[in-house]
């Protein structure tokens, strides 16, 4: 009896090391993985005159963003992540998208003809002290109306939008909604929900139009059990 004993020790011994080996590998692999990302925050800024601000939708790279309302701050705010070397994004504001079809695949996204947009290109620029972000605007042109890889996605009518803010190293700017958007909405509260409820049932085809997301490709490191055996 007392013979085996070593050979279970050995065992013992062998998995304990393996266990910690795969353990601090994965925590390494997960932390590289986090280093070569920066999480970003979006924010649209609605009029303190609004009790209750209505829901917005928004996509990017062939899903739909979660976001966070707050009616308190009248903020809708939302998280994108996107490798550290990325310095430029883009934000396209319009109210009906529609796919390019060839050989029964998606080739790429565009604004539906005759549909207003707001298409915003950020470029993250270096400071002496930290960064900004240089802004430019292209609105409603009539030909190429295709939708850059990768743009933030936001369904709204884009003349509800005033401008896009300042925003820092971690956090894009801004949209920055008409003060007097209840005006040209018609004037009452509920009827920029009912609008905005409206967009949100017609944007439930988005999903299916957009190009599926490549997904990413994790190795899974299976434990191997070896068991060791000694002479006796």
């Amino acid at each position: 009896m007392m013979t085996k004993k070593p050979y279970l020790l050995h065992i013992f011994m062998f998995f304990a090391l393996f266990s910690l080996s795969s353990t601090n590998y994965a925590w390494n692999h997960k932390t590289i993985y986090s280093f070569d990302k920066t999480l970003f925050v979006g924010s649209i800024v609605f009029p303190q005159t609004i009790k209750l601000i209505p829901e917005v939708s928004i996509y990017r790279g062939g899903v739909k963003i979660k976001t966070d309302t707050d009616h308190t701050s009248k903020k809708t705010q939302f998280t994108i992540s996107d490798d550290k070397s990325c310095t430029t994004f883009y934000i396209l504001v319009t109210q009906n998208i529609q796919p390019c079809v060839q050989d029964n695949t998606v080739k790429y996204l565009q604004v539906a003809p005759n549909e207003r947009y707001k298409l915003y290109t950020l470029e993250k620029i270096k400071t002496k002290d930290s960064h900004e972000w240089r802004i430019s605007l292209e609105e409603n042109r009539k030909k190429n109306r295709v939708i850059p890889d990768d743009t933030l996605i936001v369904i709204f009518n884009s003349d509800y939008v005033e401008k896009l803010a300042r925003g820092n190293e971690l956090e894009l700017p801004r949209i920055i909604i008409q003060k007097n958007i209840l005006d040209l909405v018609g004037g009452t509260e509920e009827k920029l929900h009912e609008t905005e409820a409206e967009l949100i049932l017609s944007s439930l085809d988005h999903k299916l139009i957009h190009p599926k997301l490549t997904s990413q490709v994790k190795q899974d490191y299976k434990k191997k059990i070896v068991v060791v055996m000694s002479n006796p």
